[in-house]
């Protein structure tokens, strides 16, 4: 039998417009089809159930087998030839259930490692990654993600640049050549699948004495009330924290067949019960309400911001790493964030220019040293005017007067050794004074060692090259006994030198090598997580924290 069908709103409906609110000619039109679940995981458009969000994100990939516990009765539907899905098991007693992936073939198409994305307007920017990999010895292309859509009657963009290496195409070999990438240059990329075939498979499930009781044709989909638990989920790849471990999701998970032809576990979550793990999982779950709901409202907007952008040939529209944003399942929900939630639902942030309402990029860091980013400082393209950089303190402040408007070249050194540094994420109850002010030294040898993939021979001297408005460095010039070479972004510099806590630094010669001396953690544009929580224990509202952190934005309910 066929499932009810599930309730999705029509993209031409009231909540979400066509792209004619932009004047494109073309409409952003199509829901995934509710009775096939491989149209709902593979769509790259925002869906909607019972008049929310649905967002789908990955659990688990890569695999053969998966075994997982259902909290209460379980319910799963399986996915016939036909594109049906029948009822295959219906309140199943709890206990340890097996998907084992039977058959499986990759999608058909093209794979290639996507080394970053650029905001759309960046186009001096996609020139110069050309220009800046090629000197890494890796030829690129770029092309463009990301679509331009109405929500409620304001506009969501999230059209971006996408930089890929050039290679021969195959999974295979996109994968060989992040792994040499990722040794060679120490940067963490990710596959960019263009598929022209999704892939296809069979899926078993197994009961908890091990008989097969259902099949899907590339997929499977369980239901439990209280949730799912879910053995052995990895997290943190590419990381140092990187390992496994087993976590519990809320009860609606799809078993599918990931780009690759290997078995893959996806969550379909509400964009409510998403942004509730999101929170305590990106800021102190203990935090103030009022920093809580600021987290809320970004977290919900940098959603927002992915879809379509990201993960364009895999099963699902986000992952539930940084690359994303962190989901670790039900165990990361706490009843504070959740009431910070519950209190901004549906709200995201937006700004007006040119007569539209556009969603803003609501990035954010986890301390910003004492002084935001402008975001083209960051990462290069125009000036956002909503993400300007601006001072974490009182700009009453008598011994701040001189930063009150910026942080240029010449006080930079003054500014990083002021320790304490009295800003709002100093004086926050969650400061890390480590963070907030930190020194990382360099033997000669060692930098030596990181530079040698620019050939400039033994290091003489490094040289910041032009700072934002924060004092964070755009550029490094190194100087070497052979050549000299320019690493440009503070992202690439940070990397570059073992993970620095940011581009707020500087760099002195010391009698054995190299000091860094810095201020903050992160890249340091749009709020300050820990200046969020110093100011709301301050007295100020969400309100008042996102104005201040996105000048000229305010949060929007748009369901």
């Amino acid at each position: 039998m066929k499932t009810p069908r599930r309730r999705f709103l029509s993209f031409l409906g009231g909540v979400l417009l066509s792209r004619a609110a932009r004047g494109q000619d073309a409409l952003f039109t199509g829901v995934p089809a509710p009775d096939d679940p491989l149209e709902l995981l593979w769509s790259r458009r925002l869906s909607f159930d019972d008049g929310e969000p649905l967002i789908t994100v990955r659990v688990a990939e890569g695999r053969q087998q998966i075994l997982f516990t259902p909290n209460g009765p379980l319910t799963a539907l399986a996915r016939t030839a036909a594109g049906e899905t029948r009822k295959a098991v219906e309140g199943a007693a709890p206990g340890r259930w097996t998907l084992q992936l039977l058959e499986g073939s990759p999608g058909v198409g093209a794979s290639w490692v996507e080394l970053e994305q650029l905001r759309f307007e960046d186009k001096q920017g996609a020139q110069r990654a050309r220009e800046e990999w090629a000197k890494k010895g890796v030829q690129v292309r770029v092309t463009t993600v990301g679509e331009a859509y109405g929500v409620a009657g304001h506009v969501v963009d999230t059209r971006r640049y996408s930089i890929l290496a050039q290679g021969d195409a195959t999974e295979p070999g996109a994968r060989r050549q992040a792994r040499e990438i990722e040794a060679r240059l120490g940067v963490r990329v990710q596959i960019r699948r263009e598929l022209a075939a999704r892939p296809r498979g069979q899926i078993e499930l197994r009961d908890p004495r091990g008989h097969s009781v259902a099949i899907g044709e590339g997929a499977l989909e369980l239901r439990a009330g209280s949730g799912i638990a879910v053995e052995q989920v990895e997290y943190g790849m590419g990381y140092a924290f990187h390992g496994y471990e087993d976590r519990t999701y809320p009860g609606r998970l799809f078993a599918t067949i990931d780009g690759a032809g290997a078995l893959a576990l996806v969550a379909a979550l509400p964009m409510e019960r998403l942004v509730k793990g999101v929170v305590p999982s990106e800021i102190f779950a203990n935090a103030h309400p009022e920093a809580l709901k600021a987290q809320a409202v970004t977290a919900r907007g940098e959603v927002l911001a992915k879809i379509g952008a990201r993960h364009l040939g895999d099963p699902y529209l986000l992952c539930a790493e940084q690359h994303c944003q962190v989901y670790k399942g039900v165990a990361a929900e706490e009843p504070a964030p959740a009431a910070a939630v519950e209190a901004t639902r549906g709200e995201a942030l937006f700004a007006s220019r040119n007569g539209e309402s556009l969603l803003v990029d609501s990035v954010y860091s986890a301390v910003c040293g004492g002084f935001t980013e402008d975001n083209d400082a960051v990462w290069g393209g125009p000036p956002d005017p909503s993400l300007r950089g601006r001072p974490d303190f009182d700009p009453a402040t008598p011994e701040l007067a001189a930063f009150r408007d910026g942080i240029g070249a010449a006080l930079v050194s003054r500014f990083v050794h002021l320790n304490p540094v009295p800003s709002y994420c100093a004086q926050s109850g969650f400061a890390r004074a480590d963070k907030v002010r930190w020194q990382r030294p360099f033997t000669q040898a060692e930098v030596d060692a990181i530079c040698s993939p620019l050939a400039v021979g033994p290091v003489r001297s490094l040289v910041v090259e032009g700072r934002g408005v924060s004092g964070r460095a755009r550029a490094l010039s190194i100087a070497g006994s052979r050549a000299s070479a320019r690493v440009h972004g503070e992202l690439a510099i940070r990397r570059m030198f073992k993970n620095l806590n940011s581009g707020m630094f500087v760099v002195e010669r010391t009698a054995g090598g190299w000091l860094f001396t810095g201020g903050g953690w992160g890249h340091g544009s749009g709020m300050c997580q820990t200046g969020a929580i110093g100011r709301a224990e301050r007295g100020a509202t969400y309100r008042e924290i996102l104005d201040w952190y996105y000048s000229g934005a305010a949060p929007v309910r748009i369901y």
